[in-house]
């Protein structure tokens, strides 16, 4: 949700920024608009709070525990505010680009086939591009991966989920690629950020 601001502060990422459970637990505001807490949420709200509430906390002050809690959040030990968002062309080849060029993009994309994912290349046959329900930060891309589904080898994109290590790969998802599979291309935006 707070996607790419995580990892465009690879400094702050060493220190640790906390960002879902702070969206998680502190934005009551938005739990009506598809920001809801533990039951998912999409980037552009989630950007929207961040801006207002001030910023992220390191994650030493502020670490995740995945679950519903208090908010704890305390705006005089902000470490990192976001400034600004921007949309991302909706375009793969785009998208590709705009990785390379500035970092991780938080996508918003249909979860459905995500709740049973434990590993390899996931390249549903049906997962409708409409129902976009959930933000997740792309962080890379492949050229050949095992899709099982497929019985071959397919380009597929990294993604890091919001769920814990213990789902999937260690927290990450791999979508095909170059299809807009799960309609990973109809919601992209990345985040400007200051200290």
């Amino acid at each position: 949700m707070a996607a790419r601001l995580v990892v465009l502060l690879l400094a702050l990422v060493h220190a640790g920024v906390s960002a879902e459970d702070v969206i998680r637990q502190c934005d009551a505001v938005a739990k009506t608009e598809c920001n809801s807490g533990c039951s998912g949420g999409l980037m552009t709200n989630a950007y929207k709070y961040l801006m207002s509430s001030g910023g992220l906390m390191e994650q030493a002050a502020y670490p995740y525990t995945g679950a519903q809690g208090t908010c704890r959040f305390d705006r005089s030990k902000v470490a990192v505010r976001v400034a600004n968002f921007t949309a991302v062309p909706l375009d793969e080849d785009q998208m590709r680009a705009a990785l390379v060029r500035g970092g991780p993009l938080a996508v918003g994309l249909n979860a459905a086939f995500m709740q049973t994912y434990v590993g390899g290349v996931s390249c549903p046959l049906i997962c409708p591009r409409a129902l976009v329900n959930h933000g997740v930060l792309l962080v890379g891309y492949g050229a050949r991966g095992f899709s099982a589904l497929r019985l071959g080898y397919r380009p597929y994109w990294l993604i890091k989920n919001s769920w814990g290590q213990q789902w999937g790969e260690g927290g990450y998802y791999k979508l095909c690629r170059g299809r807009n599979v799960c309609g990973v291309d109809s919601m992209v935006s990345a985040v400007a950020v200051a200290p």
